[in-house]
């Protein structure tokens, strides 16, 4: 065997994986990514070394993590080099483990990989070492033209397509190889179908959805403040609350209905059972009074106190004031009318090793040892008690998502109430600096637009704020690292998609046939 010709077809795959993520213009490359290492595959399978296809696939997958995601090493180093070296490790234990099943069981690998790769990404969504970000239908988020059937498949539809896509060019590509002329031909149609049929389809169901219904006026305000050296300095909480609410004061007027504000505006904990405790709190009830008919959603840190007897894994404790309490990162929401009472709504999709540290809560004492962001630190909660808001005369709903849980589009798209509303994502895109993650972060909205077919309004400390209709059109926008407003209409869209409905259908048919696979050539593999 040619170690060294299998080496760079496994730097190959990881250079064509790894460039839709770097240049996303560059995104077609996904469809023939995987064909280097699928002939790595052929060639190495029998090896006296049956983990050989492994190393070769994680030498691959390492390149494609760290051309795709190196960006994450501007919060923390060493936690930014376990994600990196743990998602490397994982994705070639799914690829080693998809060969050793099709060479037991002597079946085509298409039928393997298909189900056991998309099956790994439906795990990967769900367990505390999540970490989605490289799914291989992420790569079409920046053509939202084309992937405008999300709305009924999600991100693993566009799975599925480059799957399909890569194994019909290997076809290609061996049929040529092999100079059988008479075949290339009705081969070549058959895989051009491929890629047309999907994108006309796409195209028809784009020039179907309208803009047309009630429209609503919002606003919103991104403050540009640095997570690093001004956020969270606690000398500067109030002065930038206050410029917030200045700023607030001069864009609002009486046909505003909603002013939006990011994640983590007021950095000072909130009581969520005693708001009014904070000084914060009460300075958002004054402007509110200023402005009676005006809806507010922003982003708080807030804490809820525990009883002694009723201690959750990952709780923090007060040392001043002597009691255990969970932190949540939440998105409050404080409709129009004085009598109107906050809703809450805590972020659960935590960044692993940041904002929670993996199986916390079945190793307590993890909680501890949460790597600092920024000079935040500490485990954040991830229960949840509400997953909408709503308005008190239930006339209008709206789906809250804060910052990573952009990525979870199934978790995201089942909390979609059928009532008419609108999708707010809060957010702070300043950690990753000027490196492509902030845009990378941005992409994911579209998509979730997309898949729930609802107008998108964006709202980042730093980073991207923006209004997105329901095909995934950014219809207006703010620059990166700028102190900025926008103003704009959105539509209220009403019902589900089948996505919303029914979930990531695909990968959970996936986990089932894959997990039979795997467990059927274990079986085989222990009788032989």
């Amino acid at each position: 065997m040619n170690i060294r010709k299998n080496i760079l077809l496994a730097l190959a795959s990881g250079l064509l994986l790894g460039l839709p993520w770097c240049v996303p213009s560059l995104f077609f490359l996904v469809f023939i990514a995987w064909v280097p290492l699928l002939l790595l595959e052929e060639q190495a399978r029998h090896h006296a070394n049956s983990y050989a296809i492994f190393n070769y696939a994680f030498v691959s997958f390492l390149l494609w993590n760290i051309l795709g995601t190196w960006w994450i090493t501007q919060v923390q180093l060493v936690g930014a080099i376990l994600i990196l070296l743990a998602n490397s490790l994982l994705q070639a234990l799914v690829f080693w483990l998809a060969s050793r099943v099709r060479t037991i069981l002597k079946i085509p690998l298409l039928f393997c990989f298909l189900f056991i790769w998309m099956g790994y990404e439906h795990l990967h969504l769900s367990w505390d070492l999540a970490w989605p970000w490289l799914n291989l239908g992420n790569a079409l988020a920046t053509a939202p033209k084309l992937i405008q059937w999300y709305e009924f498949t999600g991100v693993r539809g566009g799975t599925l397509w480059i799957i399909l896509s890569n194994f019909a060019a290997l076809k290609l590509y061996d049929t040529y190889r092999k100079k059988a002329t008479g075949s290339i031909a009705p081969l070549g149609i058959a895989t051009l179908m491929l890629f047309v049929i999907p994108i006309f389809g796409s195209y028809q169901i784009f020039k179907t959805i309208e803009e047309k219904g009630e429209t609503i006026n919002i606003a919103l305000i991104q403050p540009n403040l640095d997570p690093y050296t001004e956020k969270f300095d606690p000398q500067n909480y109030g002065r930038h609350v206050e410029q917030f609410f200045r700023t607030a004061d001069a864009i609002v007027d009486d046909k505003t209905q909603y002013l939006f504000g990011p994640e983590t505006l007021i950095v000072e904990q909130i009581d969520e059972k005693n708001p009014a405790a904070s000084i914060r709190y009460r300075n958002l009830l004054e402007f509110r009074k200023k402005h009676p008919k005006l809806n507010i959603l922003l982003g708080i840190h807030s804490y809820q106190k525990l009883s002694d007897k009723d201690i959750a894994p990952g709780s923090r404790f007060n040392r001043e004031k002597n009691f255990y309490y969970e932190a949540f990162n939440t998105a409050l929401f404080l409709p129009a009318g004085s009598a109107s009472k906050p809703q809450f709504y805590h972020k659960t999709r935590l960044v692993p090793l940041f904002e929670r540290m993996p199986f916390v809560q079945y190793l307590g004492f993890l909680g501890k040892y949460s790597l600092e962001l920024g000079g935040y630190t500490g485990t954040y909660s991830n229960r949840q008690e509400s997953f909408t808001f709503v308005l008190p005369d239930h006339s209008t709903s709206i789906l809250p998502i804060v910052c990573y849980e952009s990525i979870f589009g199934p978790y995201c798209s089942r909390n979609l109430p059928k009532e008419k509303g609108f999708i707010c994502m809060i957010t702070n895109d300043g950690w990753w600096k000027g490196t492509p993650g902030y845009r990378h972060h941005f992409n994911f909205s579209p998509v979730r637009a997309i898949e729930n077919r609802r107008d998108f309004v964006r709202v980042a400390n730093t980073g991207i704020s923006a209004i997105i209709n329901a095909k995934g059109i950014v219809t207006a926008r703010t620059a990166w690292w700028q102190k900025a407003t926008l103003k704009g209409k959105i539509h209220l869209r009403r019902g589900q998609t089948f996505f919303a409905r029914h979930g990531d259908s695909l990968g959970r048919i996936s986990v089932i046939v894959g997990g039979f696979l795997v467990l059927y050539a274990a079986i085989r593999k222990t009788m032989s």
